[in-house]
């Protein structure tokens, strides 16, 4: 084999070699920062959902979205 196909059988060896760890350490960060998204997501709902000032917001732009979508959305 010559010197070049050595190295790059060498090179790409170190490559396929690598992956399945560095794969499997990134699967492992990838599920704890879901989790992390996931906490926070939950703590700002919870947040959201006990807080009248922002509950009233969310209802009066709902139902004004509703109200104008119904009202410009055809055959009159």
């Amino acid at each position: 084999m010559s010197s070049i196909k050595q190295f790059y059988h060498a090179v790409l060896m170190r490559l396929y070699g690598g992956v399945s760890g560095t794969a499997r350490h990134q699967r492992g960060a990838s599920a704890l920062e879901y989790i992390v998204l996931a906490a926070a997501l939950i703590t700002i709902i919870g947040v959201l959902a006990t807080n009248t000032t922002v509950q009233d917001a969310l209802n009066s732009a709902f139902s004004d979205l509703f109200s104008d979508a119904s009202n410009g959305g055809g055959g009159t």
